[in-house]
């Protein structure tokens, strides 16, 4: 057997497990990891160059929510050393114009979340319900527009990511996504997964006929130019390069999580070996693109 080389070209780094909001459908709260638990600094710091050294090409920082994490600017600028593409998919309240003003050169790609056209369905969902009730709601979806629109000015790429469950399958964010003019559009059907998100995820879920129904009456947004990327949960399953809080690599192949060693104890490619990655899959849900083109900064 051939000894493996590098890794995907891709990879989500789940490195902040916890959240601010609390979304029914979230699919990474990592409860199974202790609330603490996680790579001390020093060794996060170091993960994206070891990362590049096998392959990588592209770096996506994921949480929970990544901008609670207080030296995300540090890893950012770890990663553009390693000469990764970065991304962060974020729910956006920790995107601000000071946070850009420090890191926006060191940040390539932003992936905000909404799930609906207005925010009756956001709060019925949790998206925007702070897990400190003290807090209440934030206004999702015109927070999430503003903050659009500074990444946009910080010559940001833009990508939008929508869940689709029950709460949001009779909406249309046609009218929304025409006006925000994301390069790439990701839905996803609602993903169950065991250890993750069990509580509360029966009341949100749907079959295929009903997902393929909420991709259709938005499929218009496919001829403007926008890269219209459909994720079933058959196709999201084992397609994802993942690593979690503690450095191990990981997959959701069977329904749950299964991890492998950390990459600290023996290294990314014992540790990936370990792993359960579908190339195919990954590739057919449009995995590969042209990620690493730097927008213009407009004037601010």
């Amino acid at each position: 057997m051939n000894q493996i080389s590098k890794i995907a070209a891709a990879v989500n780094w789940h490195f902040w497990p916890r959240c601010n909001y609390g979304c029914k459908f979230c699919f990474a709260t990592f409860e199974d990891i202790p609330l603490k638990d996680r790579l001390p600094k020093e060794d996060a710091l170091k993960l994206p160059k070891m990362l590049a050294e096998v392959g990588a090409e592209k770096i996506t920082f994921v949480g929970g929510e990544p901008t609670l994490c207080p030296y995300l600017g540090d890893l950012l600028i770890e990663a553009k050393k390693a000469e990764l593409t970065t991304c962060i998919v974020s729910n956006g309240t920790g995107l601000t114009s000071g946070f850009f003003d420090k890191y926006s050169e060191f940040i390539d790609w932003v992936g905000l979340s909404i799930d609906a056209s207005n925010d009756d369905l956001h709060y019925m969902m949790g998206r925007g319900l702070y897990k400190d009730l003290n807090k209440g709601h934030s206004d999702h979806l015109k927070d999430s527009i503003e903050t659009w629109e500074l990444c946009k000015r910080y010559g940001i790429r833009m990508k939008l990511n929508t869940v689709v469950c029950k709460t949001n399958l009779d909406d249309d964010m046609t009218e929304l996504v025409s006006k925000l003019r994301p390069e790439r559009w990701k839905i996803f059907q609602v993903l169950p997964v065991k250890g993750q998100n069990d509580s509360e995820i029966e009341e949100l879920m749907i079959d295929s006929a009903e997902f393929n129904k909420w991709v259709e009456r938005h499929r218009s947004i496919a001829n403007t130019g926008m890269s219209f990327i459909v994720e079933s949960n058959e196709l999201m399953r084992g397609s994802y390069a993942m690593i979690d809080a503690l450095g191990r690599f990981y997959t959701n192949v069977d329904g749950g999580h299964k991890y492998s060693p950390s990459i600290f104890e023996k290294g990314v490619l014992y540790a990936w070996e370990k792993n359960i990655f579908l190339e195919e899959k990954f590739v057919n849900r449009g995995g590969i693109y042209d990620w690493s083109k730097k927008l213009p900064i407009l004037v601010i």
